[in-house]
């Protein structure tokens, strides 16, 4: 079997659709049929059910999967490691970053090790735990650094490096926060809510149920961290957000009004079997300080 087939058969696992694979990689759908086809001819058994809806795995195609991504990935890397020996490039990483991990201590401490390895080239990917786990499986990224994982993945290592504290964010001018002893005194304030605070919702809900408040109710909804930012300094709205994103803002105040109780991990993300080589034992060690 060739390399190029298990990407083309990752390429359909993760896409589910045999049009959207071919346009990933590259290829006409026939061309990526008569891909699978070869390689389901060496493998003596079918990879893929072809229904209306997409194309589903196999127990054959499951059963590959993690083999594949190792192969993926363990080859992107010897490409790294020899054209690095080579003289052909430097030495190279790949990290993903959350925003609120960018944002944070972590985020500096990568600037940092950039900064004390000039040699070293750091491509920095954003996203989300969840387009890293996929980048991880495809050997696009190194490691990944995110905030609200929301439970274990297959093949994927966690583990926390920093703990990010969220509050109650508004203009730096806005006396009611300013002079709020905790969420009680922001009865009937109005709220820019987004979708990140997840995994923090139920404790965000018991801080203002025993205060005697319903949970905050958006009086705009949006996913921009950058417009949460730019309405609150410019308004009398409030948000939640994480500290690190509010600290270095002109005309924002941070309000720890939870005593502690609101905060997310930052976990660090790597693929179990990925090999570790001196650089990324260096970059581990300094990320955790």
């Amino acid at each position: 079997m060739e390399h190029r087939q298990l990407v083309h058969f990752l390429a359909v696992l993760d896409s589910g659709s045999l049009t959207a694979a071919a346009q990933r990689v590259g290829l006409t759908q026939q061309a990526l049929s008569k891909s699978l086809s070869r390689l389901e001819s060496e493998l003596g058994g079918q990879l893929f059910v072809r229904e209306t809806r997409g194309m589903t795995a196999t127990r054959l195609g499951e059963s590959i999967a993690e083999y594949a991504r190792e192969i993926i990935a363990s080859a992107g890397k010897l490409r790294h490691t020899a054209s690095a020996a080579l003289g052909l490039e430097r030495g190279r990483l790949v990290v993903g970053l959350s925003p609120i991990a960018a944002a944070s201590l972590i985020g500096e401490r990568l600037t940092q090790f950039a900064h004390n390895f000039p040699n070293i080239r750091i491509d920095v990917e954003g996203g989300i735990d969840r387009d890293f786990v996929a980048a991880l499986h495809r050997g696009e990224i190194d490691i990944a650094l995110s905030s609200q994982v929301g439970g274990q993945y297959d093949g994927i290592l966690l583990e926390q490096v920093f703990v990010e504290p969220w509050g109650v964010a508004g203009c730096a001018a806005n006396k009611r926060l300013q002079d709020a002893q905790s969420v009680a005194d922001l009865a009937d304030t109005k709220w820019i809510l987004g979708r990140n605070t997840d995994l923090l919702d139920d404790i965000i809900a018991e801080t203002f149920s025993n205060a005697g408040l319903p949970m905050p109710r958006p009086g705009i909804m949006t996913t921009s961290v950058l417009y949460s930012l730019h309405a609150i300094s410019q308004s009398d709205f409030l948000a939640i957000l994480p500290r690190s994103l509010c600290r270095d803002q002109n005309g924002v105040m941070w309000r720890d009004l939870s005593g502690g109780a609101w905060k997310s991990p930052i976990y660090l993300m790597r693929r179990k079997r990925a090999h570790m080589d001196e650089l990324m034992r260096v970059l581990l060690r300094e990320l955790k300080g």
